[in-house]
């Protein structure tokens, strides 16, 4: 079944005559709708209807990309967007899908970790902080605060890494209950309205730099963020396949010293019984029109290059998309 799925797609779009005469008509399974990678699907459509005219991209909204990387397993979409940590859970078979997703493979990064698309915040109330003498996340665990600490919902892997983040400074969801505190489970745009209404006092959220968001908080309430040590978010990193990143005291005004962070990439992935030709011209057709690409976010223009397409994930990269990079000198 899966390979009729694959071999019906190679043979509807890979018609005979020069490649700029080819249509592709995909769905890629994206994430919620209206959001950041919704945002990238479309920048992603742009640059494969430059490529090969007449070609659409559809994007279908999904629960996450764990879901995402089942669909890809199970042949159900051709392609779809998977974020770092998601991916690492898929082919390492962790929890919650407990059995290695062998058939994903890599076409190229939709953005890398360095893009700081999704760069972990420590947003605190300020007051709070002062009344507490907290000046750092590892305060939290030498100072041992009540605290009302948002992460993101079950589920989301946003939350892994903020809970992970506490963990690598000795600090369980069990110690905070134990000093009088809390965790809170919410969205990322619901932790906006609880810093807001002054529900809670710290938000570990994953988020763009200089997010909307950051800025609404920051506008609403006296706002600190909580600089993270180096160790402390390498060992987060390593641990949920994420990459080591960081903050300059200069780019937030209530940012005191320079900050660790981690940064979670994204790529586009398919199945590996994809046709390699299919493979090639879907990567070739977006590194060739990466302008159209960069062009749907403030951020894809300052980060995304031809290096960061072809820079390696979680997943092996599809021969088709591994033959394009090495022909731009970009793998060995």
């Amino acid at each position: 079944m899966k390979k009729l799925f694959f071999a019906a797609l190679a043979g509807a779009l890979l018609c005979a005559g020069p490649a700029d005469a080819q249509k592709y008509n995909l769905t890629v399974a994206g994430y919620s709708p209206g959001g950041l990678v919704s945002t990238v699907g479309a920048g992603l459509d742009a640059a494969l209807n430059a490529a090969y005219p007449g070609s659409t991209v559809t994007y279908q909204t999904s629960s996450g990309g764990l879901a995402n990387a089942m669909l890809i397993e199970q042949g159900k979409v051709p392609i779809a967007f998977i974020a770092d940590t998601e991916l690492a859970v898929a082919v390492n078979g962790k929890a919650p899908i407990n059995r290695p997703l062998t058939d994903l493979r890599q076409l190229f990064r939709a953005y890398a970790p360095s893009s700081r698309f999704q760069a972990t915040h420590v947003l605190a109330n300020k007051s709070w902080a002062d009344k507490h003498g907290i000046g750092t996340l590892a305060d939290i665990g030498k100072k041992k605060p009540p605290m009302r600490v948002a992460v993101n919902r079950p589920g989301n892997l946003d939350g892994d890494v903020a809970l992970e983040s506490l963990t690598a400074i000795g600090v369980s969801q069990d110690n905070i209950k134990s000093w009088g505190g809390q965790v809170v489970r919410a969205a990322s745009r619901e932790m906006n309205s609880l810093m807001l209404d002054r529900r809670i006092d710290v938000a570990i959220v994953g988020l763009s730099y200089n997010h909307p968001s950051v800025r609404e908080m920051a506008n609403g309430v006296n706002l600190i963020m909580l600089p993270m040590e180096e160790a402390a978010a390498k060992k987060v990193a390593d641990e949920l396949g994420a990459a080591l990143c960081g903050f300059k005291a200069s780019e937030y005004k209530f940012l005191a010293a320079d900050s660790a962070s981690i940064c979670v990439g994204m790529s586009v992935v398919a199945r590996a019984d994809m046709d390699d030709q299919t493979a090639y011209n879907l990567t070739r057709g977006l590194a060739e029109h990466v302008d159209k690409f960069k062009a749907a976010h403030r951020l894809l223009k300052q980060a995304v290059t031809l290096q960061t397409l072809g820079e390696a994930g979680q997943a092996p990269f599809h021969p088709g998309a591994s033959k394009f990079f090495k022909e731009k000198g970009l793998l060995k």
